[in-house]
Order: structure tokens, then sequence, then C-alpha cells
């Protein structure tokens, strides 16, 4: 004689389960008197692609404010607000004069 499954569908019924864990939903799913072992859906591969890439872009956004990528832009917002009558210059003049700055003003560095 069969078990009979949750709500009592009889034999060959599956009881489903859903797991949310927080970044993915997992099934499990009780298996049938026949089977006798219980299965589990594993994540989808894209779900942890997903979890990489986030994890690259995090990565590449801390260094970036490490590395001062973000100080030209504020350096123009500095510009447009305080000083609207001087030209902005581009970026890589910006760059050229931050390290010539530096290499005139060694007292900052430990080197």
């Amino acid at each position: 004689m069969g078990r009979t499954g949750a709500g009592g569908s009889g034999e060959g019924a599956r009881r489903g389960t859903r797991i949310d864990t927080g970044t993915d939903v997992v099934t499990t799913e009780a298996a049938t008197a026949d089977e006798g072992v219980a299965s589990t859906r594993r994540p989808r591969a894209a779900a942890l692609l997903g979890a990489g890439v986030q994890a690259a872009r995090a990565a590449a956004g801390y260094l970036n404010a490490v590395l001062g990528g973000q100080d030209y832009a504020r350096y123009v917002a500095h510009l447009r607000r305080t000083h609207p009558d001087r030209p902005i210059p581009t970026e890589s003049d910006y760059w050229r004069e931050r390290h010539a700055a530096a290499e005139r003003n060694p007292g900052t560095r430990c080197c």
C-alpha cells in the first residue's frame, strides 16, 4: 500500500516546499514511496554568475575609489560651483597637472 502525500492525493504524488535563500528560491520535492529519496533542485547558474559579476563590480568600484577615479568629476563640479568663469580642463590635462603637482611637492609622499 502506498503512502499518501499532503492532502491525501494518493500514490505517486509529490509535495513541494519552497525555501527562499535570499538570492534564489530552491524547491525541494519529497520523493514518492517508490523513489525513496528526496531530490533538490540546485540554484540556477545565472544566479551564481550574477553573484560573481556583482562581486567583480564591487571590487572594481572599491579600486576606482582608492585610486581616485572620481577625482576629475569632483574637480569639475567644484569648478562649476565656485569658479564658473574658469575654463574646464580636459581629463588628460587634469591628470597631467595633478601628477606634475605631486612631483613638485614630494612632502606628502613616503618616497
